[in-house]
């Protein structure tokens, strides 16, 4: 017979007895089935919302933001991101049509962040539009996506040159920093087709939006700096050190150097080896929601496209190292742009890390595990330049806010978080953010043992095979 958490074990049936509080569910409480955490991972049909479990299937087609959103929490929790893209706890007695049942009293249901709740009130009553994206972003979306069709079609029909090159790859962060970050995260438009339609840009420039997804959206923004489940902390290694609980390599001893160039060769990750995640539809080794399937092979046919657009049919026009380099460049210069300004947010003198190692117990409020893993940088002038990313305090917040309201509510935020006690670190330029994140990579890099082969073998394998995840 199937054990207690086997996914082919009968959901167990709640006792009679039951809060008072629940009683608003459509079926009778006392016929609502109980199910693990295990039994909902091994059901994508199924999340989690608190202390309830919800019928994913049947509510994704419904979901005003668009399914995407949905089906890619399928067998997950979802507590934390409803809570931080809607800025509210949970609608249940909207939601009792869906309900399927109640989270096992064995498993500990995910709290909601009353402080949280009340900042996301006190920012979002005056907040215009919304929060959704105001009418000048547009002139800006337009303005850069026309540049970017415009270089690209100039060095295939007119002139390739390493310069050109290297403006396009400019471009390219830009889209993806301005448009499809935003798009993916839902902050364009209140209608869900809107944001996909824009958040396709990821695949333009070579990316994929469905990893994309996955990353950032499941992974990134609800387990930052945590030192098991983010992958943006584990994606360098064995290169570089940003994991702290990771052993050291000799090597990582100038790893504050040379994370600069390496930050440009992101681009070939991005090129080649994403396609190999992508195939496997996971990230990192965290598969990707069976739920989510119907993105699957769109995802690849976008992919094969971007290939043949942007590499094929170049090398077919003009085969030459001239060509091959320009490609390169443009998607060196575009990733590292991106790599440099994401590695400066997460990865600074005294940031905090979470769980095992880390220093903050995963069991911190959700403002705590967000606001002491990110930094913010700069002003205004840099928010319309990189898509406001710069205030990643306020991004991992608020992540369905569009960019161009965070300069507005940082102060607000600000205040809040320090009466709370909450560490806020803001950099008023690039250099300080830059000098502190070298520092961290320095203090990172630092063995104070001594070398020894075996020991190098040994701390390779254990950060090559080991499963973060």
């Amino acid at each position: 017979l199937p054990g207690p958490d086997s996914p082919h074990r009968r959901p167990v049936m709640a006792p009679k007895e039951q809060p008072a509080d629940v009683q608003d569910f459509a079926q009778p409480v006392s016929e609502a089935p109980l199910y693990t955490r295990k039994q909902v991972a091994s059901r994508p049909d199924l999340l989690i919302v608190h202390d309830e479990v919800y019928s994913a299937a049947r509510f994704q087609s419904q979901h005003p933001g668009g399914a995407v959103f949905v089906s890619m929490f399928g067998g997950r929790d979802a507590t934390e991101a409803f809570m931080e893209y809607h800025s509210r706890e949970f609608p249940r007695q909207r939601m009792a049509e869906f309900l399927e049942g109640r989270l096992h009293p064995d498993d500990k249901p995910t709290p909601y962040d009353k402080d949280y709740l009340k900042l996301a009130r006190e920012v979002l009553k005056d907040l215009p539009n919304r929060g959704f994206a105001p009418a000048a972003y547009w002139v800006k979306l337009a303005v850069i996506m026309s540049a970017a069709v415009a270089t690209e079609a100039y060095l295939f029909f007119v002139e390739r040159s390493l310069a050109g090159s290297l403006f396009l790859g400019w471009l390219f962060a830009l889209i993806g920093l301005n448009i499809q970050h935003d798009a993916n995260h839902g902050t364009l438009s209140r209608h869900g087709n809107v944001n996909w339609f824009f958040g396709l840009a990821q695949d333009y420039i070579g990316g994929s939006s469905i990893l994309w997804l996955q990353e950032h959206v499941v992974l990134h923004h609800l387990f930052t700096n945590d030192t098991e489940k983010d992958p943006d902390i584990a994606l360098g290694a064995p290169a570089i050190k940003l994991n702290p609980t990771h052993p050291v390599l000799p090597w990582y001893a100038l790893q504050h150097l040379y994370v600069f160039p390496g930050q440009a060769m992101f681009g070939i990750k991005i090129l080649f080896l994403d396609f190999i995640e992508l195939l496997r539809y996971q990230w990192v080794g965290v598969k990707i929601s069976p739920l989510a399937n119907y993105m699957y092979l769109p995802s690849i046919l976008m992919k094969l496209g971007f290939y043949f657009r942007f590499v094929v049919l170049p090398l077919y026009q003009n085969p030459s190292l001239h060509t091959a380099m320009c490609v390169l460049t443009t998607v060196m210069m575009g990733a590292g742009y991106l790599a440099f300004f994401f590695t400066l947010s997460h990865n600074f003198a005294g940031v905090a890390h979470v769980g095992p190692g880390g220093g903050t117990p995963r069991d911190a409020s959700f403002m705590k595990r967000q606001v002491e893993t990110s930094s913010n940088v700069g002003g205004r002038l840099l928010a319309v330049v990189n898509g406001g990313l710069n205030y990643q305090i306020e991004h991992h917040l608020f992540p369905r806010i569009h960019h161009a309201h965070y300069a507005n509510i940082a102060p607000k935020v600000r205040v809040f978080c320090e009466k709370k006690g909450l560490k806020y670190v803001h950099y008023p330029t690039i250099t300080e953010n830059l000098f502190a994140m070298m520092a961290y990579l320095r203090q990172q890099g630092t063995d104070k043992g001594k070398f020894s082969v075996s020991r190098t073998i040994a701390t390779l394998r254990k950060v090559l095979l080991e499963d973060h995840h």
